[in-house]
């Protein structure tokens, strides 16, 4: 990963590496955290896991970003001026009356007029706050409120230097402005400038005494404006470095996600992304299927590594599939064995042996293999959970795990073996030859079916 710079002076480097950054965004609305399967998936094969995050259909994402963030303060900062004014309004103001501390050059209703004016913009403001949904919206308000504000600047600036001789609120004002508020372009920085030079024309025409000109204190505002404009411009480019970081920060959190939705089942990986651990859970009647590719380790003995690593991606990548299809959970992989549970479904696991059959005989006759599948399933009380605090692995285990291994390990080739338990639940909606008893290590002789299908609608009943 390239190095975040964020120094100010490269603004060139700085938006091309934007540009580079928000161009590895996806498109408005939804951004698509691609899930894969971790064990079986070949680089490439990738499955969309949709995220949903709230984006803005109109703007750069730069701008989006730093137009709401700057958004965010103009309520606060609305909420503070108010107060401010409240506080001249009923208290300052009728002291300068009644002491008669205002000076006799400017009326004291014009300050009060100023007064009252900034007052209904904080309001406004505050009301629009609620109602800006949109990056336009929000984009149009703020360029609203720091134009009207830069007017009701000149105003004060031309009161207060008519009034008192003093112009230390204007830039108080001025460098508050360039450092709470950052927005994309140059349309605030050139206000500083406008608001300077509107206040020398105001005054060259209004000031008879002449003092604002002949003592320079037109350059002293100049100054303050360039410093404005500085601190604006240096706050943009913080605000870009920080942007891009951010975006770093989401793309590296996105691929860790990516891992962690691989390696867990969705509800255990959002589970430990909040409360950072998984509390084990207790199942009384899951279904466990184990399938084991017979013959496998024979046959990769005669082929290169490359070679049998990519069919064993695309048997369990197959497998993958027919999991998200009869939507049970896949558990992992041992070798060239699959194993796969559904928590309340036995259906849906006889189904996904049913079709497990029927893959591994299509990839036959594309690739001119003779694999088959030895299968075997149980249904039992079991424990979930995650184990470990390096490589998290979801797991399963209880006696039921162990018996639905024995299922597939003294099963046949080709077919389905189950145990008692998945007979009862299954029949008669789905066929099964029995077997017989089957000696099980560490059970002794076990009553074991074979899974023939699904029980054909009788005649008559179709469609129904």
């Amino acid at each position: 990963m390239r190095p975040v710079s964020t120094g100010v002076g490269k603004p060139q480097a700085l938006e091309a590496e934007l540009r580079c950054i928000s161009a590895q965004l996806e498109p408005p609305q939804m951004i698509y955290v691609t899930q894969r399967h971790a064990q079986t998936a070949m680089p490439g094969q990738l499955q969309p896991l949709m995220v949903p995050v709230e984006t803005d259909e109109n703007g750069e994402p730069f701008d989006v970003w730093v137009v709401k963030r700057s958004f965010a303060l103009l309520a606060p900062v609305c909420k503070m001026g108010l107060v401010v004014v409240a506080v001249f309004l009923c208290i300052a103001d009728p002291a300068y009356y009644l002491l008669n501390l205002w000076s006799t050059v400017v009326p004291l209703g014009s300050l009060v007029a100023w007064h009252a004016v900034i007052a209904v913009l904080f309001v406004a403001c505050m009301l629009a706050s609620r109602r800006a949904l949109t990056h336009v919206a929000r984009l149009r308000t703020l360029l609203v409120f720091f134009g009207t504000s830069a007017l009701l600047f000149v105003w004060f600036g031309v009161t207060s230097w008519l009034a008192t001789g003093d112009l230390s609120m204007i830039a108080i004002a001025q460098l508050l402005m360039a450092a709470v508020f950052t927005l994309p372009g140059a349309f605030r920085r050139w206000i500083y400038g406008a608001q300077v030079l509107a206040m020398g024309l105001l005054l060259a025409w209004l000031d008879s005494s002449g003092k604002f000109w002949g003592q320079m204190h037109f350059v002293n505002l100049l100054v303050i404006a360039g410093v404005a404009y500085v601190i604006d411009g240096h706050m943009l480019s913080n605000a870009k470095a920080l942007f891009s970081q951010q975006c770093q920060v989401a793309h590296e959190r996105k691929r860790a996600d990516t891992v962690l939705y691989n390696a867990l089942p969705l509800s255990i990986a959002d589970e430990l992304k909040t409360h950072h651990y998984v509390k084990a859970q207790s199942y009384p009647a899951m279904t466990i299927l184990f399938a084991d590719i017979v013959g496998f380790t024979k046959f990769s003995a005669t082929r290169s590594p490359d070679e049998v690593l990519s069919i064993l991606s695309e048997l369990f990548s197959e497998m993958d599939t027919l999991t998200d299809t009869h939507q049970v959970e896949k558990i992992k992989t041992i070798g060239d064995a699959y194993m796969a549970v559904s928590k309340d479904n036995p259906e849906a696991i006889a189904q996904l042996a049913l079709s497990m059959h029927s893959m591994i005989a299509q990839y036959n006759d594309a690739r001119g293999f003779q694999f088959s599948l030895r299968i075997g399933m149980h249904c039992g009380p079991t424990i979930a959970g995650v184990i470990g605090q390096k490589g998290f692995l979801y797991d399963v285990w209880s006696d039921a795990v162990n018996l639905a291994s024995r299922m597939e390990s003294t099963g046949v080739a080709g077919r389905i073996q189950t145990s008692q338990s998945i007979f009862q639940r299954l029949h008669p909606k789905f066929n099964f030859e029995e077997r017989g008893l089957v000696d099980v290590k560490g059970k002794g002789l076990i009553r074991t079916y074979f899974l023939l299908g699904e029980q054909a609608l009788m005649p008559g009943l179709e469609g129904t």
